[in-house]
């Protein structure tokens, strides 16, 4: 009977022992998904979020890209893409989310066989409130392997004031206002947005 006693105790401590481990052991920072190739930063300022932007578009990681945008992000396309457009302007870029930003860059990535972005920033971020926009001009550059452009390098370029919040100190874009360069020269990224819109 002591011997039983005795046995059930040690079961029991090799049971809380291995379940206190389990609990109390550090777990690595929320991060992108199993099977995500590419670096991910926790975005605790808004350059990590353009950094993120711009590894997970270069690694073609739609689940980081995700990552970027807030669920009730809204992109907001220059005036003149949209009425270049013509009649299918008003839908193509009307009522823009995160799934929309998403279900158009993993058509994109389907399409390309590299794409780099570089931002430069025109206005700073405050970022002291849980809200702040920043302004940047961007370079994004698809190299087509496949769709309309096969084999051409397209340089797309334009100014986004970028606001983003940060819930729980992580940062993320909720609004997208996008802007065409001076001189506008290239198309803009919105104009890519909008031909991989479904």
């Amino acid at each position: 009977m002591i011997w039983r006693r005795i046995a059930l105790v040690a079961v029991a401590a090799v049971a809380l022992s291995l379940l206190g481990g389990c609990i109390l052991s550090p777990r690595s920072p929320d991060g992108p998904p199993e099977g995500d190739q590419t670096d991910w930063e926790t975005p605790i300022d808004t350059d990590t979020v353009l950094r993120n932007i711009r590894t997970a578009l270069a690694g073609e990681s739609i689940n980081n890209y995700h990552d970027s945008f807030t669920e009730d992000y809204r992109f907001h396309v220059d005036p003149q893409d949209s009425l270049d457009a013509g009649d299918e302007g008003t839908t193509r870029y009307a009522n823009w989310t995160r799934e929309d930003e998403v279900f158009a860059a993993n058509g994109v990535f389907n399409d390309a066989a590299s794409i780099a972005v570089s931002f430069s920033n025109v206005e700073a971020p405050q970022e002291e409130f849980d809200e702040t926009f920043r302004t940047e001009d961007y370079t994004l550059t698809v190299a087509w392997q496949s769709g309309p452009h096969v084999n051409e390098e397209i340089i797309y370029r334009g100014r986004a004031t970028l606001w983003m919040r940060r819930v729980a100190g992580r940062w993320a874009i909720f609004r997208w206002v996008d802007r065409r360069a001076d001189p506008p020269i290239n198309d803009t990224w919105g104009v890519l947005r909008g031909d991989y819109r479904d």
